[in-house]
């Protein structure tokens, strides 16, 4: 079994990325089954309604429209969203795909709560299994404190869904 260091799920051994936040899988000497995929956090119930700018990396002046998408599933440190579009206004997700090139990604997501902004970048992105979208794995960059605090509070409510689902050690959750 392989674990992300970020995010701290479980997945097959097969897989080298995370699908959450794209980050390089670690071998796990856990006694977990492989063939499911542990999570830390469940996703929500219902895909939570956001919004997207991209930001021009090298011209913060340059942005693109609002993007509309849904957030299928969030940890502490990244999101996985869905959405029609990856590029607008000769803007793409990603700038290309070095670390040092990342274009900013400004988003607002609707939490049942409340409504936070957050700033990020693409990790990663591919074509949905509908064949129509994308799904994008996002990482977080920075978010304001109240919001973090709101956004912290909502993954401690998603844990606490499923008693046997705990968040990883040293999240902050």
């Amino acid at each position: 079994m392989k674990r992300c260091p970020q995010c701290g799920r479980g997945f097959p051994l097969s897989n080298k990325f995370c699908t959450t936040d794209g980050a390089a899988l670690v071998e796990s000497q856990s006694g977990d089954r492989p063939d499911i995929e542990q999570r830390a956090i469940p996703p929500p119930l219902d895909p939570l309604p956001m919004r997207m700018t991209i930001i021009d990396q090298s011209d913060e002046g340059h942005r693109s429209r609002v993007i509309s998408g849904q957030a299928l599933d969030v940890s502490n440190q990244g999101m996985r969203i869905k959405t029609g579009t990856i590029e607008t206004g000769r803007l793409n997700v990603i700038r290309d795909h070095t670390i040092a090139f990342k274009n900013l990604l400004d988003i607002e997501i609707d939490l049942p709560s409340a409504t936070i902004q957050l700033t990020g970048f693409a990790a990663w992105y591919k074509p949905a299994e509908d064949g129509m979208n994308w799904t994008v794995g996002v990482y977080i960059r920075n978010m304001a404190a109240g919001d973090r605090k709101i956004y912290d509070d909502y993954l401690k409510e998603l844990s606490s869904q499923n008693g046997s689902i705990s968040a990883p050690a040293g999240s902050g959750l």
